[in-house]
């Protein structure tokens, strides 16, 4: 019953199914990055490789704005569980192809395309139906929660990949990811929540999207934190395709030293958002302010790492502020958005972070070949905190956001 009391998220039935089968997806899908990371290091040797793997898992995030409108037009638990079978289907797909030792990078690359556009239409769905499970007093709390399982699964990925990938190899991994798919599906099945959105006819494109825009160019509060999460996700988050490289040029730690940083971001970002789900009331705007200024920092101190000791503390560090971030957006988003909309903003929002995440990897991914991988840890660093300043000097919708812990401009008097 204390837990209940703090968590009053997880009085609801349907909460508690989707936010396991939320958190076997996300294994699953970390797992897999990882996997397919792994592979198309070891068969390419090049970071421009990984970068262009990463770049097509997460590329078809921008078209996430379709997925939106799907997931305001259906029937949205529906809508999860074919995407969550889908993404089964398509990791045992991998596990044979690795099995039968007929794997090659453009296999890994098409396959995770087809995971991505998958995922763009999970998300925004998932996220939609997030918000009719609990009650409006227990929804800070289950965003919270839900993106503690989302981040936190970013070190159970590697803490389950990382052995069997030296032991069975690729295709243990793969094995593991489809599990937990599959149980993500299974969860998800248990779901009673009937939850749809205001579209009725999907093949109005452009003014259906254009609803869910003009919202976001009419709230200057969305508009400024989207603004925001766009550049926190350009600057400080996207540099997943360097690690393999970083560990093992950087590091001399390969393989290990890959799975083991991996690890630590996922355990800061699964131990900062459990804190954060504690966190009620003022608290919050101060503390988003601390998470943006860290996150800044934090892969400075990364470019500066020798050791790998040294380069796990940074992304634990980097994990926690950059999670919390997140956690702590979405739920100054989904506090203010109409639930009729919900799913075409939240996959716009899902867009330019998503999306920026896959073209900046890419880009990054080809330089770090060039130019070395710690600048490119340090100058975009440098770069997020100059604009955490500049949304301190002149952003008034931000300073009222890090001021009161809220999105919602006060009622006059």
């Amino acid at each position: 019953m204390a837990l209940v009391r703090h968590m009053p998220a997880l009085a609801h039935r349907d909460f508690r199914f989707l936010w396991a089968g939320t958190a076997a997806s996300s294994i699953s899908l970390w797992t897999l990055l990882l996997a397919n990371a792994y592979i198309v290091h070891k068969i390419s040797g090049s970071s421009f490789w990984v970068g262009v793997a990463t770049f097509a898992s997460m590329s078809p995030y921008l078209l996430a704005p379709l997925g939106g409108m799907v997931a305001d037009k259906y029937e949205r638990r529906y809508l999860v569980r074919v995407t969550r079978l889908a993404s089964f289907a398509i990791t045992v797909v991998l596990a044979v192809l690795a099995l039968t030792d007929v794997l090659t990078v453009w296999l890994v690359v098409g396959l995770a395309f087809a995971q991505g556009i998958v995922r763009s239409t999970e998300i925004p769905a998932d996220s939609a139906l997030l918000a009719n499970v609990v009650t409006p007093y227990a929804r800070s709390n289950a965003i919270m929660l839900h993106t503690t399982t989302q981040q936190g699964s970013r070190a159970a990925g590697p803490l389950l990949a990382g052995p069997i990938l030296a032991s069975a190899g690729v295709e243990g991994a793969y094995a593991i990811a489809a599990v937990f798919a599959l149980l993500s599906f299974v969860s998800m099945s248990q779901v009673r929540t009937s939850s749809r959105g205001g579209i009725e006819h999907i093949g109005q494109v452009w003014r259906n999207l254009k609803e869910g825009a003009s919202y976001i160019a009419g709230n200057r509060a969305v508009f400024s934190l989207i603004g925001l999460v766009f550049l926190h996700c350009a600057l400080t988050m996207s540099y997943d395709a360097m690690l393999p490289g970083f560990a093992e040029n950087e590091l001399h730690k390969p393989g290990g030293g890959f799975t083991v940083i991996s690890a630590g971001v996922g355990i800061g970002a699964l131990v900062g958002t459990f804190i954060l789900s504690f966190m009620t009331g003022v608290r919050r705007g101060p503390i988003y302010l601390i998470c943006g200024i860290v996150s800044g920092g934090a892969p400075i101190l990364m470019a500066t790492t020798v050791h790998l000791v040294n380069a796990v503390e940074c992304a634990i560090i980097m994990g926690a502020s950059q999670a919390m971030f997140m956690a702590l957006t979405a739920v100054f988003l989904q506090e203010i958005i109409p639930d009729e909309i919900r799913g075409r903003v939240m996959s716009l929002n899902l867009m330019s972070a998503g999306g920026i995440m896959a073209v900046a990897n890419l880009g990054f991914a080809s330089l770090a070949d060039h130019t070395g991988i710690p600048v490119l840890f340090a100058l975009p660093g440098l770069v997020f905190l100059a604009v955490i300043v500049f949304s301190l000097a002149a952003g008034p919708h931000l300073r009222r956001v890090y001021r009161t812990g809220t999105a919602i401009a006060a009622a006059p008097a």
